[in-house]
């Protein structure tokens, strides 16, 4: 079974696969560069907002980074930003289920459901690797 970092954005869950997480942290203190990038170990990455990609208003509350490999290329990742960190899953095959009707912006993000017993609460997977132009917020 595949292990996935669950996050939260408002009241939206989205699970990550773990192996495409390098890091968790804190938004504060952190250099940036405008709203769109961040500098992380010595690089300048982007930064994304989770929640303005998933169709949110913008948001201070969302103060936390996760570098993730959205791409299959692993040498340019990108900070996600998000509300919270949730933990690890390891969602079953069995609890997975279809995408239901959802904007096209976030078919071009999102795959896949879980929905976790027992208390029914409903996950988004990411999609991975996510298409360079799902990620720009226009």
């Amino acid at each position: 079974m595949v292990q996935y970092l669950q996050v939260k954005v408002e009241d939206i869950h989205v699970l990550l696969p773990a192996l495409e997480v390098h890091e968790v942290t804190s938004l504060e203190g952190l250099v940036t560069q405008g709203d769109a990038h961040v500098a992380w170990r010595d690089r300048i990455i982007a930064l994304q907002d989770l929640g303005e990609l998933l169709g949110r208003p913008k948001s201070a509350e969302r103060g936390f980074g996760v570098v993730y490999n959205c791409t299959d290329d692993p040498t340019v990742p990108v900070m996600l930003q998000v509300s919270e960190v949730m933990g690890l899953r390891t969602p079953a095959d069995k609890d997975w289920r279809a995408l239901p009707a959802v904007s096209s912006r976030a078919q071009a993000l999102l795959d896949a459901v879980w929905v976790e017993p027992p208390h029914e609460m409903h996950s988004y997977r990411l999609r991975h690797p996510v298409a360079p132009d799902a990620l720009s917020q226009d």
